[in-house]
């Protein structure tokens, strides 16, 4: 039982959550607002936290909103 004390083990424990439930979260609100590619924006967020969530609602919510806005 010497690996739980293994500071590894911990980092691991704790980011593995973290980045599931980003990578989750983003493909719901993908799907959610009818992205074209909502499964692959969840792949995306799951390499890494929080840059990818953050490119993400970057993308979707400032650069998109601003193209969709000046198309109507």
């Amino acid at each position: 039982m010497d690996f739980l004390n293994n500071p590894l083990f911990i980092a691991l424990a704790i980011a593995i959550p973290i980045v599931l439930i980003q990578g989750t979260w983003v493909f719901y609100d993908a799907r959610r607002r009818k992205e074209k590619y909502y499964w692959l924006w969840g792949i995306f967020a799951l390499l890494n936290a929080p840059g990818n969530l953050l490119i993400y609602l970057l993308v979707t919510r400032v650069i998109l909103n601003k193209k969709n806005k000046g198309s109507s």
